[in-house]
């Protein structure tokens, strides 16, 4: 049975490892290498992962299936773009799983604690941005409810990206 968690200090060097790995392997075929490993040599350091988990702005979660990190997401508080107009948002900064555990249902547990993680922040919508040509995961966030709202610039690889921008309401408590 899977387990989640909220990431601990002593989790940066896995995480980091994990984020880099789950990130390479989500956008090999649509990005050029080079760019993929620009981006995941600044943003997943164990030292930035680190960071991110000391941030109270962040909620990290990871996902566990037995002894072995599986999944996380990342939620973070800060400004909105404009065309998210929903009350009390705060954003899906990140949500992977490792290859090996997609399609196994984990998606659907992590992001139901996601809405539990947004809750307890007292969060009444969540939004996030998504590259368009990741298919698979604009139609993971369609399936719990996220709709396109407008865009926002996205850099990589030295380029910007208009990503699309995706928003849900905070589910309510489940009895």
């Amino acid at each position: 049975m899977p387990t989640i968690r909220p990431a601990r200090s002593q989790d940066a060097l896995l995480l980091a490892s994990f984020a880099a790995q789950a990130f390479t392997d989500t956008y090999r075929d649509l990005s050029d290498a080079q760019e993929i490993a620009g981006y995941v040599d600044e943003h997943f350091q164990p030292g930035i992962m680190a960071t991110v988990i000391g941030d109270p702005a962040c909620s990290t979660l990871l996902a566990w299936v037995g002894d072995q990190l599986a999944g996380y997401a990342i939620l973070k508080a800060e400004p909105a773009p404009a065309c998210v107009t929903t009350p009390a948002p705060l954003k899906l900064w990140r949500l992977y799983l490792g290859q090996g555990f997609i399609g196994q249902g984990l998606g659907a547990r992590l992001m139901r604690e996601v809405h539990v993680e947004a809750r307890r922040r007292g969060a009444q919508t969540l939004w996030l941005g998504v590259y368009d040509r990741n298919v698979r995961a604009v139609q993971f966030y369609e399936r719990f409810g996220f709709i396109k709202v407008g865009g926002q610039e996205f850099l990589f690889g030295g380029q910007i990206y208009i990503d699309p921008v995706y928003a849900a309401a905070v589910e309510s408590e489940r009895p």
